[in-house]
């Protein structure tokens, strides 16, 4: 074969083969054009077992469209449950596409990169790490103010704060109020979401009718997953410290007209405003007119009011003197002093009847008048 036939054959060769390569080399060009423009995690940080789902979106920055062959994600930690998207699909020049994959973080509490890959079908892939993280920081509740003592079928005040320590919002958070025995009002109450580093102020009243625990719990979302988190209070029985405290003092006791006088003071040493103060007597006494009560009204903290009270009584020396009043919320209270009303009473008028020196005296008379007259009868 002459040299110029030889020649001729490996020209048209090569010719043959230079539309092979130029068209690979066109198809990398054009996938090297597709990128990954965004990434967006629901929720943005998971909690150990939390499901969510990753969404990546590519974009084709080229001229030419590109054909995708398969898109996947996968990891050695992160269980991804959605399958791959194993159809041949086109992005066109200029546009964007999106997959979505289900991830369940099924981990401890750290840091994980799952790859998503996709693969062209005319030439090579692209890989991109997607960073998940995990942590387990719960909302917190803050207790901001609660009495000191409760006490049965009164009614308290209770202030919480719910916040969220997390990087990421949660939504549909309700703070609900539970316990034994205890009435709350309101019976729960909608936050909704609560965004990163953010607290809100709940308030609830509490009137419990025993001693008890008061749970408050606040249900929320951290994307689909549910969570909860809880604080409880023991709801002791006692004497507030800065409620109003009534006492009474200067008591006089005098008898007139068959019936006792008991006058006094009373005065409010707490902090808090006494209403609706009425005094009378108790126990073992019948509380007479004019004064079988007596109203003092609204008692301010370091005020003071006088007041007077009649009653008669059998053969006692003790007599208590009961208080009923009200705090700010209409709670009833009752307070008892015992008065003893023999030794209050010495000088005063006493029961009717003769006098032990009267009595000596009349003895006296009768015994100079009998003896005048023994005199007189003897003389005749």
């Amino acid at each position: 074969m002459r040299r110029s036939t030889i020649l001729l054959l490996v020209v048209a060769a090569a010719m043959l083969l230079v539309p092979g390569a130029v068209a690979q080399d066109s198809g990398l060009d054009a996938a090297a054009q597709v990128t990954v423009t965004r990434v967006s995690l629901d929720p943005a940080i998971f909690f150990e077992g939390d499901t969510g789902i990753i969404t990546v979106e590519v974009t084709n920055n080229g001229m030419e469209r590109v054909a995708i062959r398969r898109a996947t994600m996968y990891d050695a930690d992160i269980s991804v449950l959605s399958s791959s998207y194993d159809t041949t699909t086109i992005v066109g020049a200029g546009n964007s596409m999106q997959f979505s994959f289900t991830i369940r973080a099924d981990t401890v509490p750290g840091i994980y990169y799952p790859k998503f890959s996709l693969d062209f079908r005319d030439a090579g892939y692209l890989r991109y790490p997607v960073q998940v993280r995990v942590e387990n920081d719960p909302l917190e509740i803050s207790i901001l103010q609660k009495p000191d003592v409760f006490g049965p079928g009164r009614k308290e005040r209770v202030d919480i704060l719910v916040g969220n320590p997390r990087d990421n919002p949660v939504s549909g958070v309700v703070v609900r109020g539970s316990g034994e025995g205890i009435d709350i009002t309101p019976s729960s109450y909608f936050i909704g979401n609560l965004g990163s580093d953010q607290a809100q102020r709940v308030s609830f009243n509490i009137t419990p009718g025993q001693p008890a625990v008061l749970e408050l719990r606040a249900d929320y979302k951290n994307g689909v997953n549910p969570h909860a988190t809880s604080v409880k209070i023991p709801l002791g029985f006692g004497v507030s410290k800065t409620g109003a405290n009534p006492l009474v003092s200067n008591i006089i006791v005098q008898f007139k007209d068959a019936k006792y006088v008991l006058t006094g003071d009373i005065y409010n040493a707490g902090l808090e405003v006494a209403n609706s103060v009425v005094l009378s007597a108790g126990e073992g006494a019948v509380p007479v007119d004019p004064y079988q009560s007596y109203v003092v009204g609204a008692l301010k903290p370091d005020d003071f009011s006088s007041f007077e009270i009649t009653f008669t009584t059998g053969n006692v020396t003790d007599v208590p003197v009961v208080v009923n009043y009200r705090d700010v919320d209409g709670n009833p209270f009752e307070k008892t002093f015992l008065v003893n009303i023999q030794a209050q009473a010495s000088g005063s008028e006493k029961e009717p009847g003769i006098a032990f020196p009267i009595i000596a005296l009349l003895i006296a008379c009768a015994a100079v008048i009998g003896g005048a007259v023994w005199y007189s009868w003897k003389k005749r």
